[in-house]
């Protein structure tokens, strides 16, 4: 297939991409903080096409594009962090916070590598289109090989990835140019997985619970 090359900033293209996801295809498509790859979490072969893409270990889970109104089709807060997780949803999303919770039984095993919890991600304007157009999981991780950086520009893309992915949803340069904040909510006590570009302090006043621990 002839790379197809999609606007991210027009919402036909962003219709477009959604079109291919349901197909099959693995999109390479814009972000704020890095490129990522996406595929329909309910196609296992684009699943798996995003493992031999990145030649990442499937002990690996994916992420899922989310929203504020639909992210409860993909989990469950657990009622005692429900005020916490709702007002950093409130206040990061979209932004660069990734959310782990637990998973409902519309995430398929093969995208989370069997486990019970979910990240959720919102990054900007971009993501939560797909996500509100998609009828399906929308499965993604960062547009790399396992082990190098992220790509943050669309030529860049376009040359790293043009021999392994045929569908690419271009914007401008990742403003960020950092993957996520990851907290964990799907354990006894909230725990920062990965910091970057949100100070555990603010993390930590919006949610107004104690963050166990930091990674």
């Amino acid at each position: 297939m002839e790379a197809v090359i999609l606007n991210a900033l027009e919402e036909g293209d962003v219709r477009k991409a959604v079109r291919y996801l349901e197909e099959g295809e693995v999109v390479l498509f814009y972000s704020e903080s890095v490129y990522g790859l996406a595929g329909n979490g309910y196609i296992k072969e684009a699943v798996d096409r995003i493992y031999q893409i990145k030649r990442r270990s499937r002990n690996k889970p994916l992420n899922v594009l989310s929203t504020p109104s639909n992210f409860t089709k993909w989990a469950h807060i657990p009622k005692r962090w429900e005020q916490a997780v709702l007002r950093l949803i409130e206040t990061f999303w979209p932004g660069n916070l990734g959310l782990i919770l637990p998973k409902r039984e519309t995430i398929p095993d093969y995208v989370n590598s069997g486990l019970e919890s979910v990240n959720l991600v919102c990054m900007d304007e971009v993501a939560p289109r797909m996500s509100d157009i998609a009828d399906f999981p929308i499965c993604v991780t960062s547009a790399n090989l396992s082990g190098e950086r992220p790509v943050t520009d669309p030529e860049e893309a376009l040359d790293r990835f043009r021999d392994l992915v045929s569908v690419f949803l271009l914007g401008p340069k990742s403003s960020r140019k950092e993957p996520t904040t990851i907290v964990d909510f799907s354990k006894e006590k909230p725990c920062i997985l990965r910091q970057t570009t949100i100070p555990p302090e603010d993390i930590e006043k919006v949610a107004g619970v104690e963050i166990a621990c930091r990674r």
